[in-house]
């Protein structure tokens, strides 16, 4: 419930800046590592498949930074890029890399799919999009174990190549479109690659469609299925939006994220509310969850000596909700955990139903 109404953000933006600046980046994805290899324990993370993408936030801030593309604006500005993985079976995000903008999918990646491989601690399938048709990317992802699946990048060349193909190598179908399992190269990566092609009948043209993948076993269809599904994570930067994915509390990176790994925390708080929940909640946004349960509630929030009070009136589902934060202190206190809120100024925190 804190985290659904938002309470960890009614501090001052002094105090906000103060506590988030002073956790090392180390520290932060220490945290992440922890929460995801927890995830993966409780079944929150298949591991089977990941989806990989990077994510721009816009930033306000007066620092000079070199301009990148966002696609929600659909404009050039200054920016945060940030680097995700996403189980794609469960939805659920697993790591997270905050970079300045200029950073390529070349330099933060690797990273990005090491910290992701402790999580998980099994090889698997990674979905990206033509942005990471990069050779010496993806031979570096090849000695890690990883598999991808992914477009390739537009050119006269690639084009020529796909129109090369003869007619009787499009043996399959994918979804009504005929489809080619070849094998092409790409510059600094040091194999063949598969290289699967859709010939697609679009306003009476031909017109070609072109994927590589390093995977030797599975079948074209499963791969473009599962390629298919790669727009899951831009739901989850969608759906994040609610929790503030989009907002930056610096620029410094350590304290972007730390903040963003927060707000991850109440992200796989809510994915596993709502698995808990089952039914019609597994396919709700956080901000239809937050209506779902909290609409019509009233409240006052007091600061009340040490303590800041939480008054809650006529929450219909505070039976529930009770016996949970009732002696909250003293329930923290029992599991060796610190009381005091450090980005409520080291208050602490007591709910009363009324």
């Amino acid at each position: 419930m804190v985290c659904l109404s938002g309470l960890p953000f009614i501090c001052s933006p002094v105090t906000e800046n103060r506590f988030f600046n002073q956790i090392p980046t180390a520290h932060s994805e220490e945290f992440l590592l922890e929460m995801g290899k927890r995830q993966k324990q409780l079944g929150y993370l298949k591991g089977n498949i990941v989806n990989t993408d990077s994510h721009s936030i816009r930033s306000f801030s007066r620092m000079h930074m070199p301009k990148s593309y966002l696609s929600k604006e659909k404009i050039y500005d200054k920016s945060i890029r940030t680097f995700w993985t996403q189980d794609q079976e469960t939805k659920n995000p697993i790591f997270l890399k905050a970079s300045y903008s200029g950073t390529t999918v070349s330099m933060a990646v690797p990273d990005l799919m090491d910290k992701t491989l402790q999580i998980l601690q099994n090889p698997f399938l990674s979905a990206m999009d033509k942005e990471h048709f990069v050779g010496t990317l993806l031979s570096q992802l090849d000695e890690k174990g990883i598999r991808v699946i992914l477009p390739i990048r537009n050119s006269d060349k690639r084009l020529k190549e796909m129109e090369a193909i003869d007619a009787s190598q499009f043996t399959q179908r994918f979804e009504g479109r005929r489809l080619a399992d070849v094998f092409t190269y790409l510059k600094d990566y040091p194999d063949p690659l598969r290289f699967l092609v859709l010939k697609v009948r679009e306003d009476g043209e031909t017109k070609y469609v072109g994927f590589i993948t390093n995977d030797v076993n599975m079948t074209p269809r499963a791969l473009l299925k599962i390629y298919r599904k790669r727009w899951r994570i831009e739901n989850l930067f969608s759906e994040g939006d609610f929790l503030g994915f989009n907002l930056l509390v610096s620029t410094n990176l350590n304290a972007i994220t730390a903040n963003l790994a927060l707000k991850l925390m109440a992200f796989n708080l809510m994915s596993a509310f709502r698995n808990d929940l089952g039914g019609e909640f597994l396919s709700m946004t956080p901000d239809l969850v937050h209506r779902h349960f909290l609409r019509n509630v009233q409240g006052k929030v007091k600061l009340h000596g040490d303590y800041v009070r939480v008054d809650v009136f006529g929450f219909e589902h505070q039976d529930a909700v009770r016996p949970l934060l009732d002696n909250l202190q003293a329930k923290l206190l029992k599991n060796g955990l610190d009381p005091r809120i450090p980005w409520l100024n080291n208050h602490k925190i007591c709910f009363r139903f009324m």
